[in-house]
């Protein structure tokens, strides 16, 4: 499977170093210090819209950062999926559909994050601790009787994953892979 993807990338003209150099582009986003941070946007996002954030992922157009969050309404039934500007946080769109079955793990883990009384936000600084990594991606998940934050970091040494129990506000170590 390795040997596959690897042939899939040299032939998509990607290659290790296309993936080095996009991780270095995006670490530079990050680091240059010129806009909201990610927890800065979450936080942000949590005063400002209804529901709980239940993903958060970072996308490069044109050189610029841009935020994508997804929100699970639990009172209204609703995902709602936003794209933000990083350099100043203004909303480039919105899109709200309908709760359906295949995100039913996403809503009980916003249930257990909500009688936990956390936020999003909240939960991501716990998870993240004293790191200086950058957060790229964070996740909720249940599976297996545990609802967790999946977190993707970025830092000097390259991306690496975390994953951090809600209820116990911990880190998962069966769950920690690089």
């Amino acid at each position: 499977m390795a040997r596959w993807l690897v042939s899939l990338m040299l032939l998509s003209g990607v290659g290790i170093a296309g993936i080095a150099n996009a991780n270095t582009a995006v670490l530079e986003l990050l680091s240059n210090n010129q806009g909201l941070t990610p927890q800065m946007l979450m936080a942000q996002v949590e005063r400002q819209y209804p529901g709980v954030i239940s993903g958060f992922d970072i996308d490069v157009e044109n050189g610029e950062l841009i935020y994508e969050i997804s929100i699970i309404d639990t009172q209204a039934e609703t995902i709602s999926e936003f794209e933000f500007w990083a350099k100043d946080g203004s909303l480039i769109h919105q899109k709200v559909e309908p709760i359906e079955a295949d995100d039913h793990d996403g809503v009980r883990a916003v249930q257990v994050l909500i009688n936990s009384d956390l936020s999003f936000s909240h939960l991501v600084k716990l998870a993240v601790g004293s790191s200086k990594a950058h957060v790229i991606e964070a996740q909720l998940d249940h599976d297996l009787g545990i609802s967790y934050l999946e977190l993707k970091l970025i830092d000097a040494n390259g991306k690496h994953k975390i994953a951090f129990d809600i209820e116990k506000q911990r880190p998962l170590p069966l769950l920690k892979w690089d």
